[in-house]
Protein backbone atom coordinates (compact mmCIF):
# COMPACT_ATOMS: atom_id res chain seq x y z
CA UNK A 1 0.00 0.00 0.00
CA UNK A 2 1.54 3.00 -1.11
CA UNK A 3 2.10 5.33 2.24
CA UNK A 4 0.08 8.59 1.46
CA UNK A 5 -3.02 6.14 2.39
CA UNK A 6 -2.42 5.50 6.15
CA UNK A 7 -3.99 8.30 7.66
CA UNK A 8 -4.62 7.64 11.03
CA UNK A 9 -1.04 7.49 12.28
CA UNK A 10 -1.11 11.05 11.59
CA UNK A 11 -0.44 12.78 15.58
CA UNK A 12 -2.91 15.88 14.21
CA UNK A 13 -6.23 13.68 14.96
CA UNK A 14 -4.95 14.80 19.33
CA UNK A 15 -4.71 18.17 18.54
CA UNK A 16 -6.99 20.81 19.50
CA UNK A 17 -9.15 22.02 16.49
CA UNK A 18 -7.63 25.78 17.22
CA UNK A 19 -4.07 24.46 16.69
CA UNK A 20 -4.86 22.73 13.62
CA UNK A 21 -6.26 25.90 11.73
CA UNK A 22 -3.73 27.83 13.53
CA UNK A 23 -1.03 25.59 11.58
CA UNK A 24 -3.15 25.87 8.36
CA UNK A 25 -2.85 29.54 8.54
CA UNK A 26 1.03 29.43 9.24
CA UNK A 27 1.24 27.32 6.12
CA UNK A 28 -1.13 29.39 4.05
CA UNK A 29 -3.63 26.11 3.95
CA UNK A 30 -1.29 24.27 1.52
CA UNK A 31 -2.16 20.43 1.36
CA UNK A 32 -0.89 18.41 -1.11
CA UNK A 33 -4.27 16.98 -2.40
CA UNK A 34 -3.04 13.10 -2.12
CA UNK A 35 -2.87 13.93 1.65
CA UNK A 36 -6.01 15.82 1.87
CA UNK A 37 -7.73 12.44 3.42
CA UNK A 38 -5.47 11.96 5.93
CA UNK A 39 -6.39 15.90 6.67
CA UNK A 40 -9.54 15.45 6.76
CA UNK A 41 -9.27 12.43 9.16
CA UNK A 42 -6.94 14.32 11.71
CA UNK A 43 -9.69 17.53 11.69
CA UNK A 44 -12.29 15.45 11.74
CA UNK A 45 -11.40 13.36 14.70
CA UNK A 46 -10.12 16.32 16.42
CA UNK A 47 -13.45 17.85 16.21
CA UNK A 48 -14.95 14.83 17.69
CA UNK A 49 -13.18 14.84 20.56
CA UNK A 50 -13.99 18.36 21.55
CA UNK A 51 -16.79 17.49 24.11
CA UNK A 52 -13.77 15.55 25.83
CA UNK A 53 -11.38 18.61 25.76
CA UNK A 54 -14.31 20.74 26.98
CA UNK A 55 -14.87 18.21 30.11
CA UNK A 56 -11.00 18.18 31.54
CA UNK A 57 -11.17 21.87 30.88
CA UNK A 58 -13.73 22.35 33.86
CA UNK A 59 -12.64 19.28 35.94
CA UNK A 60 -9.31 19.69 36.20
CA UNK A 61 -8.17 23.44 35.28
CA UNK A 62 -8.08 24.23 39.01
CA UNK A 63 -6.73 21.23 40.30
CA UNK A 64 -3.70 22.03 37.57
CA UNK A 65 -3.46 25.43 38.19
CA UNK A 66 -3.31 25.23 41.75
CA UNK A 67 -0.47 21.80 41.32
CA UNK A 68 2.93 23.13 42.62
CA UNK A 69 5.09 20.46 41.57
CA UNK A 70 8.28 19.40 44.58
CA UNK A 71 10.52 17.59 41.90
CA UNK A 72 12.28 19.64 39.52
CA UNK A 73 12.59 17.16 36.29
CA UNK A 74 14.62 14.64 34.88
CA UNK A 75 16.01 15.42 31.46
CA UNK A 76 17.15 12.63 28.82
CA UNK A 77 18.88 14.83 25.90
CA UNK A 78 20.85 14.27 23.12
CA UNK A 79 20.17 14.10 19.38
CA UNK A 80 17.31 11.72 17.61
CA UNK A 81 18.42 8.10 16.77
CA UNK A 82 21.43 8.26 20.04
CA UNK A 83 19.63 6.24 22.68
CA UNK A 84 17.54 8.47 24.11
CA UNK A 85 14.06 5.65 23.57
CA UNK A 86 16.01 2.78 25.14
CA UNK A 87 16.95 5.08 28.03
CA UNK A 88 13.69 6.45 28.92
CA UNK A 89 12.31 2.88 28.38
CA UNK A 90 14.49 2.07 31.22
CA UNK A 91 13.13 4.56 33.63
CA UNK A 92 9.22 3.90 33.05
CA UNK A 93 9.77 1.06 35.04
CA UNK A 94 10.87 2.68 37.93
CA UNK A 95 7.33 3.29 39.44
CA UNK A 96 8.53 6.05 41.89
CA UNK A 97 8.74 8.25 38.76
CA UNK A 98 6.74 9.40 36.03
CA UNK A 99 7.01 10.08 31.91
CA UNK A 100 4.95 10.82 28.86
CA UNK A 101 3.87 7.41 27.92
CA UNK A 102 1.81 7.45 24.11
CA UNK A 103 -1.01 8.69 26.50
CA UNK A 104 -0.35 11.57 27.14
CA UNK A 105 2.21 12.36 24.05
CA UNK A 106 -0.79 11.62 21.51
CA UNK A 107 -3.68 12.88 23.54
CA UNK A 108 -2.69 15.41 26.07
CA UNK A 109 -5.58 17.28 25.70
CA UNK A 110 -8.27 14.42 27.39
CA UNK A 111 -5.98 11.83 29.89
CA UNK A 112 -6.48 13.68 32.80
CA UNK A 113 -10.33 14.43 32.67
CA UNK A 114 -11.24 10.97 30.69
CA UNK A 115 -8.61 8.31 31.18
CA UNK A 116 -10.47 5.09 30.64
CA UNK A 117 -11.70 7.01 27.25
CA UNK A 118 -8.04 8.47 26.13
CA UNK A 119 -6.02 4.94 26.81
CA UNK A 120 -8.99 2.94 24.49
CA UNK A 121 -8.43 5.47 22.12
CA UNK A 122 -5.09 5.84 22.00
CA UNK A 123 -4.86 1.70 22.15
CA UNK A 124 -7.32 1.12 18.90
CA UNK A 125 -5.05 3.91 16.59
CA UNK A 126 -1.65 3.34 17.68
CA UNK A 127 0.43 0.60 14.86
CA UNK A 128 2.19 -2.38 16.84
CA UNK A 129 5.55 -1.31 16.48
CA UNK A 130 6.95 2.19 15.50
CA UNK A 131 7.48 2.63 11.83
CA UNK A 132 11.10 3.95 11.97
CA UNK A 133 12.44 0.93 14.02
CA UNK A 134 10.33 -1.70 14.93
CA UNK A 135 9.64 -0.47 18.69
CA UNK A 136 6.68 -2.03 20.33
CA UNK A 137 3.93 0.61 20.76
CA UNK A 138 1.62 0.06 23.26
CA UNK A 139 -0.59 2.73 25.69
CA UNK A 140 2.23 3.02 28.30
CA UNK A 141 5.31 2.89 26.01
CA UNK A 142 7.08 6.04 26.56
CA UNK A 143 6.94 9.09 24.30
CA UNK A 144 8.02 12.90 24.06
CA UNK A 145 6.63 15.75 25.15
CA UNK A 146 7.28 17.64 22.26
CA UNK A 147 4.12 15.59 20.50
CA UNK A 148 2.11 16.98 23.56
CA UNK A 149 3.28 20.50 23.73
CA UNK A 150 2.46 20.34 19.58
CA UNK A 151 -1.20 19.40 20.26
CA UNK A 152 -1.50 22.88 21.64
CA UNK A 153 0.76 24.94 20.27
CA UNK A 154 2.86 25.72 16.80
CA UNK A 155 6.01 25.01 18.98
CA UNK A 156 7.06 21.87 18.41
CA UNK A 157 9.35 20.15 15.37
CA UNK A 158 6.91 17.23 14.78
CA UNK A 159 4.78 20.10 13.39
CA UNK A 160 7.70 20.68 10.50
CA UNK A 161 7.15 16.54 9.49
CA UNK A 162 3.54 17.87 8.94
CA UNK A 163 4.42 20.55 7.00
CA UNK A 164 7.57 19.59 5.69
CA UNK A 165 8.02 22.39 3.47
CA UNK A 166 8.38 24.73 6.76
CA UNK A 167 10.67 22.44 8.33
CA UNK A 168 13.08 25.54 9.07
CA UNK A 169 10.44 27.48 10.30
CA UNK A 170 9.85 25.10 13.01
CA UNK A 171 13.11 24.08 13.69
CA UNK A 172 13.17 27.76 15.02
CA UNK A 173 11.66 26.83 17.80
CA UNK A 174 13.98 24.38 19.50
CA UNK A 175 16.25 27.28 20.78
CA UNK A 176 14.07 29.87 20.09
CA UNK A 177 16.52 32.59 19.32
CA UNK A 178 15.18 35.97 18.29
CA UNK A 179 11.71 34.97 19.40
CA UNK A 180 11.16 36.22 22.62
CA UNK A 181 7.34 36.01 22.46
CA UNK A 182 7.13 32.88 21.36
CA UNK A 183 9.35 31.56 23.82
CA UNK A 184 7.43 33.25 26.68
CA UNK A 185 4.15 31.53 25.05
CA UNK A 186 6.26 28.10 24.75
CA UNK A 187 7.61 28.52 28.53
CA UNK A 188 4.03 29.19 29.95
CA UNK A 189 2.52 26.04 28.05
CA UNK A 190 5.44 23.99 29.10
CA UNK A 191 4.92 25.08 32.60
CA UNK A 192 1.38 24.31 32.46
CA UNK A 193 1.87 20.72 31.33
CA UNK A 194 4.53 19.83 33.71
CA UNK A 195 1.68 20.91 36.58
CA UNK A 196 -0.40 18.21 34.44
CA UNK A 197 1.96 15.94 34.31
CA UNK A 198 2.45 16.43 38.20
CA UNK A 199 -1.22 15.38 38.73
CA UNK A 200 -1.09 12.28 36.87
CA UNK A 201 1.60 10.66 38.59
CA UNK A 202 0.61 12.54 41.50
CA UNK A 203 3.46 14.67 42.79
CA UNK A 204 6.11 11.96 41.47
CA UNK A 205 9.09 13.34 39.76
CA UNK A 206 8.58 13.13 35.89
CA UNK A 207 11.49 12.08 33.93
CA UNK A 208 11.13 13.64 30.12
CA UNK A 209 12.85 12.46 27.11
CA UNK A 210 13.20 14.75 23.98
CA UNK A 211 16.06 16.11 21.90
CA UNK A 212 14.80 19.32 21.45
CA UNK A 213 15.56 20.17 24.82
CA UNK A 214 18.99 19.94 24.32
CA UNK A 215 18.32 23.03 22.91
CA UNK A 216 16.70 24.98 25.55
CA UNK A 217 19.19 24.05 28.63
CA UNK A 218 18.93 27.71 29.45
CA UNK A 219 15.12 27.92 29.51
CA UNK A 220 14.56 24.91 30.70
CA UNK A 221 17.31 26.20 33.85
CA UNK A 222 15.35 29.28 34.20
CA UNK A 223 11.66 27.51 35.09
CA UNK A 224 13.62 24.24 36.93
CA UNK A 225 16.82 25.87 38.36
CA UNK A 226 17.21 22.20 39.96
CA UNK A 227 16.43 20.50 37.22
CA UNK A 228 18.60 17.52 35.96
CA UNK A 229 19.97 16.04 32.55
CA UNK A 230 20.96 13.24 31.20
CA UNK A 231 23.11 13.63 27.80
CA UNK A 232 23.39 10.74 25.89
CA UNK A 233 25.38 10.45 22.37
CA UNK A 234 26.59 8.28 20.21
CA UNK A 235 29.12 7.86 16.83
CA UNK A 236 27.56 10.83 14.64
CA UNK A 237 27.92 8.93 11.55
CA UNK A 238 25.39 6.18 13.02
CA UNK A 239 23.21 9.17 14.31
CA UNK A 240 23.25 10.69 10.20
CA UNK A 241 22.25 7.87 8.70
CA UNK A 242 19.71 6.60 10.87
CA UNK A 243 18.02 9.92 11.18
CA UNK A 244 18.17 10.39 7.51
CA UNK A 245 16.18 6.58 7.29
CA UNK A 246 13.62 8.37 10.43
CA UNK A 247 12.66 11.24 9.22
CA UNK A 248 11.93 9.40 5.82
CA UNK A 249 9.61 7.25 7.53
CA UNK A 250 8.04 9.17 10.02
CA UNK A 251 7.02 12.26 7.09
CA UNK A 252 5.75 9.73 5.01
CA UNK A 253 3.04 9.14 7.31
CA UNK A 254 2.61 12.37 9.33
CA UNK A 255 2.98 14.81 6.16
CA UNK A 256 0.44 17.03 4.39
CA UNK A 257 2.93 18.18 2.03
CA UNK A 258 5.38 16.89 -0.18
CA UNK A 259 9.28 17.46 0.40
CA UNK A 260 12.44 17.80 -1.01
CA UNK A 261 14.92 14.65 0.27
CA UNK A 262 18.09 17.14 -0.31
CA UNK A 263 16.78 19.41 1.66
CA UNK A 264 15.71 17.09 4.59
CA UNK A 265 19.06 15.70 5.14
CA UNK A 266 20.74 19.33 4.53
CA UNK A 267 18.11 20.34 7.54
CA UNK A 268 19.52 17.20 9.60
CA UNK A 269 23.06 18.45 9.72
CA UNK A 270 22.42 21.84 10.40
CA UNK A 271 20.33 20.56 13.36
CA UNK A 272 22.97 18.97 14.81
CA UNK A 273 25.04 21.12 14.62
CA UNK A 274 23.27 23.72 15.73
CA UNK A 275 21.84 21.34 18.86
CA UNK A 276 25.46 21.17 19.55
CA UNK A 277 26.55 24.52 19.73
CA UNK A 278 23.58 25.85 22.19
CA UNK A 279 24.39 22.48 24.28
CA UNK A 280 27.86 23.63 24.31
CA UNK A 281 27.41 26.87 24.91
CA UNK A 282 24.89 26.45 27.94
CA UNK A 283 26.20 23.29 29.65
CA UNK A 284 27.99 25.61 32.27
CA UNK A 285 25.21 26.83 33.22
CA UNK A 286 24.12 23.18 35.14
CA UNK A 287 24.52 23.26 38.63
CA UNK A 288 27.55 20.74 39.29
CA UNK A 289 26.12 16.95 39.70
CA UNK A 290 23.11 17.94 38.00
CA UNK A 291 24.71 16.52 34.40
CA UNK A 292 26.14 13.12 33.19
CA UNK A 293 27.03 12.10 30.17
CA UNK A 294 26.78 8.88 28.80
CA UNK A 295 28.26 7.05 25.52
CA UNK A 296 25.75 5.12 24.09
CA UNK A 297 28.32 2.30 22.91
CA UNK A 298 29.55 1.94 26.57
CA UNK A 299 25.76 2.21 28.02
CA UNK A 300 24.18 -0.85 25.85
CA UNK A 301 27.24 -3.07 27.21
CA UNK A 302 26.57 -2.46 30.74
CA UNK A 303 23.14 -0.77 31.29
CA UNK A 304 22.65 -1.46 34.59
CA UNK A 305 25.96 -0.42 35.45
CA UNK A 306 25.02 2.93 33.77
CA UNK A 307 21.97 3.07 35.65
CA UNK A 308 23.25 2.38 38.69
CA UNK A 309 25.73 5.34 38.32
CA UNK A 310 23.21 7.92 37.16
CA UNK A 311 21.09 7.59 39.62
CA UNK A 312 24.18 8.11 41.93
CA UNK A 313 25.85 11.26 40.29
CA UNK A 314 21.91 12.97 40.13
CA UNK A 315 21.27 11.89 43.42
CA UNK A 316 18.07 10.43 42.46
CA UNK A 317 16.16 7.91 45.30
CA UNK A 318 14.75 4.15 44.00
CA UNK A 319 17.56 2.91 42.40
CA UNK A 320 17.45 -0.49 44.33
CA UNK A 321 13.35 -0.60 44.45
CA UNK A 322 13.48 -0.18 40.87
CA UNK A 323 16.74 -2.52 40.25
CA UNK A 324 14.53 -5.95 38.94
CA UNK A 325 12.70 -4.40 36.71
CA UNK A 326 15.58 -2.87 34.94
CA UNK A 327 17.43 -6.04 35.10
CA UNK A 328 13.95 -7.81 33.30
CA UNK A 329 13.25 -5.27 30.69
CA UNK A 330 17.63 -5.39 30.00
CA UNK A 331 17.03 -9.48 29.79
CA UNK A 332 14.06 -8.80 27.58
CA UNK A 333 16.49 -6.77 25.28
CA UNK A 334 19.55 -9.50 25.05
CA UNK A 335 18.40 -10.88 21.44
CA UNK A 336 18.81 -7.52 19.62
CA UNK A 337 21.10 -7.31 16.91
CA UNK A 338 21.76 -3.82 15.79
CA UNK A 339 21.97 -3.35 11.88
CA UNK A 340 24.76 -2.47 10.24
CA UNK A 341 25.46 1.34 9.04
CA UNK A 342 27.46 1.96 6.21
CA UNK A 343 27.55 5.23 4.37
CA UNK A 344 29.19 6.27 1.21
CA UNK A 345 31.39 9.14 -0.24
CA UNK A 346 28.92 11.80 -0.66
CA UNK A 347 27.62 11.29 2.82
CA UNK A 348 31.24 10.73 4.73
CA UNK A 349 32.10 14.13 3.31
CA UNK A 350 28.99 15.89 4.42
CA UNK A 351 28.99 14.50 8.09
CA UNK A 352 32.62 15.12 8.26
CA UNK A 353 31.99 18.83 6.88
CA UNK A 354 29.44 19.51 9.01
CA UNK A 355 29.94 17.56 12.34
CA UNK A 356 34.01 17.00 12.28
CA UNK A 357 34.33 18.70 15.35
CA UNK A 358 31.89 16.65 17.05
CA UNK A 359 32.86 13.17 16.04
CA UNK A 360 36.65 14.44 17.51
CA UNK A 361 35.01 15.89 20.65
CA UNK A 362 33.10 13.06 21.20
CA UNK A 363 36.65 10.72 20.55
CA UNK A 364 35.13 8.73 17.59
CA UNK A 365 37.24 8.49 14.59
CA UNK A 366 36.77 10.28 11.73
CA UNK A 367 35.80 8.19 8.20
CA UNK A 368 38.17 8.79 5.12
CA UNK A 369 35.62 9.35 1.99
CA UNK A 370 37.96 8.15 -0.37
CA UNK A 371 37.78 4.34 1.82
CA UNK A 372 34.02 4.27 1.27
CA UNK A 373 31.70 2.85 -1.30
CA UNK A 374 29.97 4.88 -4.05
CA UNK A 375 26.94 4.71 -2.61
CA UNK A 376 25.06 4.42 0.91
CA UNK A 377 22.65 1.49 2.60
CA UNK A 378 21.08 3.00 5.68
CA UNK A 379 19.94 1.03 8.42
CA UNK A 380 18.25 1.32 11.26
CA UNK A 381 19.34 0.25 14.97
CA UNK A 382 17.01 0.25 18.19
CA UNK A 383 17.59 2.92 19.82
Amino acid sequence: MKKHWIVTEEPMAGYTTTNILRLLWQNKFRIHPKYFLRFLYGITVSTLFLPLRIKETLTTAKKIENTVPVHDPVFIIGYYRSGTTYLITLFSKDKNRGYVSNIEGYLPTTFLGSPKITRWIIKASLPEQRPMDNVIMTPEEPTEDEYSIGAYEKYSIYNGFIFPRNFKLYSRYNAFDGLPEDLARWKKRWSWFHKKMTCQYQGKQIVYKNPTATFRIRHLLKMYPNAKFIHIYRNPYHVFSSNVKYHQEVFEIYALQTWDQQEMRETILENYREMYEKFDRDKHLIPQNNLVEVKYEDFIRTPMAHMKNIYATLKLDGFNAAKTAFKDYIASQKNYKANRHILGTHFIEKVNGYWGHIIDRFGYQRLDPAAAPAESRVEIPRV
